[in-house]
């Protein structure tokens, strides 16, 4: 488990990786500004370990959120929602994915357990609040249709799911992936951020918007080396 806090006026946000299963996925518990408040981030295999310390600190679960529809990234939601009753939000247009997750299992040939029904739709361009806690909703599809990342209001914070890592992108490769998509999110609302924003993905270790912007292959090799 690896743990970052972020502080302003006073306050702190506090996020949490537990990581997990065959595609080393990182679920996220985030402790929000009141310190009893918690979020779950896009419960993958890592999910028992994430519920676990969420009851060691007695935190109230107060939404099941979901950056995008891969199997991945949702094969804890049915433990996650049995155990905290809380809504699951998801982008619609993920949900033929949601839906269909036991194709995509097999696809890789690995299990699943199927997901309940999304709860409501996240919507682009609006925020979402949660024990004093408010992230904007961003629209950034190419790896899937309707991948989505969750921008802080308050801290220098994104959780961008699998549309950027450290030093590498989401792969396209998967059905409805497109690689301009996903190159055109990246450009429009993870590199217009503050270069300090820490993001947080959906594998790998944690990376700012300034190191991707300055050494990340895949965005230098379309701007020949400089980001304009």
């Amino acid at each position: 488990m690896e743990r970052e806090s972020r502080g302003n006026r006073g306050g702190k946000i506090e996020i949490l990786t537990f990581t997990g299963g065959p595609f080393v996925q990182n679920t996220l518990l985030l402790v929000c500004e009141d310190g009893r408040t918690g979020l779950l981030i896009d419960p993958g295999a890592a999910t028992p370990e994430a519920l676990a310390e969420a009851r060691a600190r007695d935190l109230d679960i107060a939404a099941l959120l979901v950056t995008h529809a891969h199997l991945d990234h949702i094969d804890g939601l049915r433990e996650a929602k049995g155990e905290t009753g809380a809504p699951i939000y998801l982008h619609p247009l993920d949900r033929p994915l949601y839906d269909n997750v036991a194709n995509q299992a097999l696809v890789f040939g690995v299990p699943c357990v199927e997901p309940p029904p999304p709860d409501i739709d996240l919507v682009p361009g609006t925020n979402i609040a949660f024990g004093g806690s408010e992230f904007e909703v961003a629209f950034v599809p190419g790896h899937a249709p309707g991948h989505v990342m969750f921008v802080s209001t308050s801290y220098p914070v994104a959780i961008v799911g699998d549309v950027i890592f450290r030093g590498s992108i989401g792969r396209t490769d998967l059905p409805n992936g497109n690689y301009g998509v996903l190159m055109e999110s990246i450009r429009s609302q993870v590199l217009t951020l503050p270069p300090e924003t820490r993001l947080y993905p959906g594998h790998g270790p944690e990376t700012t918007v300034g190191v991707e912007r300055d050494t990340n292959p895949f965005v230098l090799q379309l701007h020949s080396g400089r980001w304009v």
